[in-house]
């Protein structure tokens, strides 16, 4: 279960803003982990895994807008397709 946690940004301090991040990304903190460690490969995987899961939140991010954008489109379409059938029904109850 994620924690959330209260922050100021006007009163915190350097190293609370770092624990802060680290524990809201913990991508993160294993790289930095690593680093401290001197396992260099380690935390070039952990780097690098950070970067794809950027990748693919703005990959979903996009795909979402793609989709909810052409749903919209449909829905304006098929409204504007029953305004064009009920004016050519009103249109041949008033010529007859």
């Amino acid at each position: 279960m994620a924690e959330e946690y209260y922050y100021d940004e006007d009163t915190e301090t350097a190293m609370e803003k770092v624990k802060r991040l680290f524990r809201e990304n913990k991508v993160v903190a294993s790289g930095n982990y690593g680093v401290r460690t001197g396992r260099r490969e380690f935390a070039q995987h952990m780097f690098r895994a950070r970067v794809g899961f950027q990748f693919f939140t703005l990959a979903a991010l996009l795909g979402g807008g793609m989709f909810y954008d052409k749903k919209r489109k449909d829905e304006r379409l098929a409204i504007e397709q029953d305004r064009m059938v009920a004016l050519d029904q009103h249109q041949q109850e008033n010529s007859v």
